[in-house]
């Protein structure tokens, strides 16, 4: 099984504004309308792909980005297409409430994980008016999905980017599962450790995995090898932001050429087939 762990749900001016969309894409060298997943198209971009399930993402950041992919949104394509998505709710701690808008997320609308995005709301992720959220996270058992590493918006708050600020909160919600999106990129190298120290932590390559030369890719996995957490790194591509085509290409060009690796040793088998999914589908439960 192929699971994308990291996919946004929403469309152009229906939920994005046009300045958020032009600021993002300009990264990628795409228009700003390619900040968009349609739902038919997200389908065909996944059966394309050979993809048979992603996380699909809420995301809630109106307080200071001025838009939400809400979670209603969410739930209503998840129950469109049993078995394709695993739905994430989104909230914002910086609000009222932001704790029981998670737990009706998941007790009502079906929603099992959350995902957030600290630095956008420009706040720690690490500040106490999470923690009530993080609590609710553990006791419902769904996994949180927090956006690690630099992001172009520019109202975004580069103070809250480093994945390094998630260490006191894997200390102090052991029980909860940490997904640190994007490999804290740029901060490849101290994401890796910071999963070598607590056990509770995971994290995705989108975006990194995608538009990372392929032998930096490399060589941040066989980091990850070498550290013990290979094991809890989980493939994803961040779409719309990158093309899940071009991506399973990537993986399937890292497993194949040792050339690529800075000891010559590709991605076994074992260990591509847990990276495209084996880890999500165990995370999951």
């Amino acid at each position: 099984m192929i699971i994308d762990s990291h996919v946004h749900a929403g469309e152009y001016h229906r939920h994005y504004t046009a300045e958020f969309a032009d600021q993002m894409m300009a990264t990628t060298g795409r228009p700003p309308q390619a900040l968009s997943a349609p739902e038919a198209a997200l389908i065909a971009e996944m059966d394309a792909a050979g993809v048979d399930m992603a996380f699909l993402l809420a995301f809630e950041v109106s307080r200071v980005e001025g838009f939400s992919v809400p979670g209603e949104f969410v739930a209503e394509m998840c129950a469109r297409h049993p078995g394709r998505f695993v739905g994430f709710a989104s909230v914002d701690a910086g609000r009222p409430g932001a704790a029981a808008d998670l737990r009706h997320a998941v007790a009502d609308l079906g929603l099992r994980g959350l995902k957030t995005a600290p630095c956008y709301l420009r706040m720690s992720p690490a500040d106490r008016r999470w923690y009530d959220v993080y609590a609710t996270a553990e006791e419902l058992g769904v996994p949180l999905l927090v956006h690690t590493g630099y992001t172009p918006s520019k109202k975004a708050d580069a103070r809250y980017f480093s994945p390094l600020l998630l260490e006191p909160v894997a200390r102090d919600f052991p029980g909860l599962t940490v997904i640190l999106a994007h490999l804290g990129t740029p901060w490849t190298g101290p994401c890796v450790e910071l999963l070598a120290r607590h056990p509770n932590l995971y994290a995705d390559l989108s975006i990194f995995g995608s538009y990372r030369p392929a032998p930096t890719v490399a060589a941040a996995l066989e980091h990850a090898r070498k550290a013990g957490v290979l094991d809890r790194i989980l493939w994803g591509t961040d779409y719309p932001f990158a093309t899940m085509t071009a991506s399973v290409a990537r993986m399937a060009e890292l497993a194949g050429d040792p050339g690529l690796w800075p000891d010559g040793a590709p991605l076994t088998p074992e260990e591509h087939t847990a990276l495209m999914g084996g880890t999500a589908a165990r995370l999951l439960g």
